[in-house]
């Protein structure tokens, strides 16, 4: 057995080599009964050494995976926003060569509750690139960002909600070369911090129908705004890209589709329908039942409609 195991090395290397140049004239070789058996056990072998490199790879594949999406945020009042450690980001191409989206999920912390939140970012006639609501700046993220292979030049802020303010200064020190304009009339709660808090700093304000930024006659911006009702005004800046007629809105419109973004977790799903926050309030308080959740399209869909 000592011999055989010393020589697997080179007859692995030997018979990889003769199946990649000839693999016909291997399988029809005549082999004697000794051979024959070694042959197999060395095929065997290279079977499961490839097997378990596979494995290796796969499992160092995940761990950069998941070393990409990790993003660590607590902050929030008076819930933190989840998720606290990981954001997959998805990017999709809506206009070609010119308009794509990048999400991520965007959670209530300590709840069921789970939404998708939206980066949109727009190619310029200049070249560069406008992005519109930055999220949580991953690794993958960036790295999605930059196989667009043009440089950011303007980043918006188009709202005064904290849930889109949160990323912009961490976010803009990415791109340093990159210019920030922010919606007007700033606020926050319970304390109204000023944009440096954030790490936002250099910010230019947003003006209604401005003619003098960069990008007037590519896209058009409208100020949205409402007197201070409660804790604080209502403040968007809504955009219209001519060449695709796009509209970009930030909380202004809210679509509800059918069914779950592709960016909510299959876990926040089925925690959402074993015990989201609807399920909860419909029951006033009293036990819910603790069923056994199962994972198919139909369950995923009631966590979506429940949390």
């Amino acid at each position: 057995m000592a011999m055989v195991a010393a020589t697997v090395p080179s007859l692995l290397t030997d018979l990889h080599s003769h199946f990649l140049q000839n693999s016909r004239a291997v399988l029809c070789a005549p082999l004697g009964p000794s051979l024959i058996k070694n042959k197999k056990f060395n095929i065997n072998t290279q079977v499961r050494a490839r097997k378990v490199n596979a494995g290796a790879v796969a499992v160092d594949n995940s761990r950069s995976q998941l070393r990409g999406r990790f993003y660590f945020n607590i902050t929030g009042f008076p819930f933190p926003l989840g998720p606290f450690l990981s954001r997959p980001t998805l990017r999709k191409e809506v206009v070609k060569g010119m308009i794509w989206t990048f999400e991520q999920e965007q959670a209530l912390g300590f709840s069921s509750v789970a939404t998708n939140i939206r980066m949109t970012v727009i190619k310029l006639r200049s070249g560069g690139l406008w992005v519109h609501a930055p999220i949580a700046p991953t690794k993958e993220c960036i790295q999605l960002l930059k196989e667009l292979k043009a440089p950011v030049e303007h980043i918006i802020l188009p709202t005064f909600a904290y849930e889109h303010k949160i990323f912009v200064g961490p976010f803009s020190r990415k791109f340093p070369q990159a210019k920030i304009w922010v919606a007007p009339r700033q606020w926050s709660w319970p304390l109204n911090l000023p944009l440096e808090f954030f790490g936002i700093f250099r910010a230019r304000t947003l003006r209604d129908e401005d003619r003098l930024t960069p990008w007037f006659d590519e896209i058009e911006q409208k100020l949205l705004s409402s007197p201070e009702v409660g804790i604080g005004p209502y403040v968007e800046v809504a955009f219209y890209h001519k060449r695709s007629r796009t509209l970009l809105v930030t909380d202004a419109v809210i679509y509800v589709p059918k069914q779950p973004p592709e960016t909510i977790s299959k876990e926040a799903l089925l925690a959402a329908a074993k015990n989201g926050l609807a399920v909860r309030l419909l029951s006033k308080g009293k036990n819910v039942p603790n069923e056994a959740i199962v994972d198919n399209k139909e369950t995923r869909q009631k966590g979506k409609e429940l949390g």
